[in-house]
């Protein structure tokens, strides 16, 4: 099933406007971006978009991309493939308890893939 979570956006919108509350995390593919935060930063429906040592995976549906384009392109460009297309992206997210971190992974697919 295709997402257009507004949780997500939010999460997404907040990490663009404050870099600094990430790590990224390079884990060898190139159109892949992993992030991790704290847990303590609130999230909405945590139980929902961030399951406990699991993970969550989701496309986002081509409506959200088409009207989130603009930021999702700004995380592409945290990617080591910076020009791969943003004809499918995918989310993946997980609340890793270990860690006390929240982890939220984008991948770029272009359909000529």
């Amino acid at each position: 099933m295709a997402t257009n979570s507004d949780s997500l956006y939010n999460i997404l919108y907040r990490i663009d406007n404050k870099p600094e509350m990430v790590k990224i995390h390079h884990i060898g593919y190139r159109n892949v971006i992993n992030m991790t935060f704290p847990d303590t930063v609130p999230v909405s429906e945590p139980h929902v978009y961030f399951p406990d040592n699991s993970l969550l995976v989701d496309r986002f549906a081509d409506e959200f991309v088409a009207k989130n384009s603009d930021i999702l392109d700004r995380f592409q460009q945290k990617t080591l493939d910076k020009n791969h297309g943003l004809d499918s992206v995918w989310v993946t997210t997980s609340h890793i308890l270990e860690k006390h971190e929240y982890m939220i992974e984008l991948t770029f697919e272009s359909s000529s893939m």
